[in-house]
């Protein structure tokens, strides 16, 4: 959800929904996209909230450190307090410490980052990467967002679904996201189709600054989230065949391993 109009859907379908606390997380979900210091007027608009409202919620989110203000600028960004939500979730993942060594190992053979990251609408949201000191020139973190079609993991997730739901989900990306939509969708079918074959999807830039990746599904789950696995590598240094030949299928033998030795649920 990123509006207020698609918060009044819900709030008419489910009586339950706190739709107060709703719209103090849409503020925060505002930076996210875009994370440079927002003014009240420019929170307003982009969320279709009034003006008072906006401004009684930032100052409650300053208040108890989620977000910070300037007052030279007069103008939020967000706060510690934000970062510290992140936290718990990172710990009580205590498998991807073992698998660090291996993912460590990867990055540094293939000159390039593996990642861990989990679904979250039309995003993935990363937990876990480990990099080569001259890997990629996009070397996401903990908590960084990537969209759900346009990465390696994302595909790889995808080609895990139904089809029914697969379509469902692209025409939600159709609806909501048209622009990212025209740019990957056919990227997106031939990853899921060669899934099956290839044993992981493919990224041959789409995500733009020269980046190729595979993306493999793993069966380990999180909760109710399955993990998905990234291993990026520059552009500029690879070709597609080995990406094809050679850093996929080493990604498919670590989450394979991974899904041997670590259970099928984190907790």
């Amino acid at each position: 959800m990123k509006h207020h109009d698609d918060l009044r859907r819900v709030r008419e379908q489910d009586p339950y929904f706190a739709g107060t606390l709703a719209k103090g997380l849409l503020i925060l979900q505002a930076f996210v996209g875009d994370p440079r210091p927002h003014a009240n007027s420019e929170l307003a608009a982009k969320l279709g909230l009034s003006r008072p409202t906006v401004s009684r919620l930032c100052r409650t989110l300053q208040t108890l450190g989620f977000l910070d203000h300037d007052e030279r600028l007069d103008r939020y960004f967000i706060g510690p307090a934000a970062m510290a939500l992140g936290y718990p979730y990172a710990i009580n993942l205590p498998q991807l410490g073992a698998l660090r060594p291996a993912m460590q190992e990867l990055a540094d053979r293939i000159e390039g980052a593996v990642s861990v990251g989990v679904t979250l609408g039309l995003d993935v949201i990363y937990v876990e990467t480990s990099t080569h000191e001259q890997g990629t020139l996009m070397r996401p973190g903990m908590g960084a967002v990537r969209s759900v079609v346009a990465t390696a993991m994302g595909r790889a997730w995808l080609a895990q679904l139904r089809a029914p739901e697969r379509q469902s989900f692209m025409a939600r990306v159709r609806r909501e996201r048209p622009a990212e939509y025209a740019r990957c969708a056919e990227a997106v079918r031939e990853s899921v189709s060669q899934y099956a074959h290839r044993g992981f999807a493919i990224n041959l830039g789409d995500a733009g600054l020269n980046v190729l990746a595979v993306g493999v599904a793993a069966r380990l789950r999180h909760g109710p989230r399955q993990l998905l696995f990234n291993g990026a590598v520059s552009g500029l240094r690879t070709k597609k065949a080995r990406l094809l030949d050679s850093v996929g299928p080493a990604l498919v033998q670590l989450v394979q391993a991974a899904d041997r030795h670590s259970g099928l649920q984190l907790y």
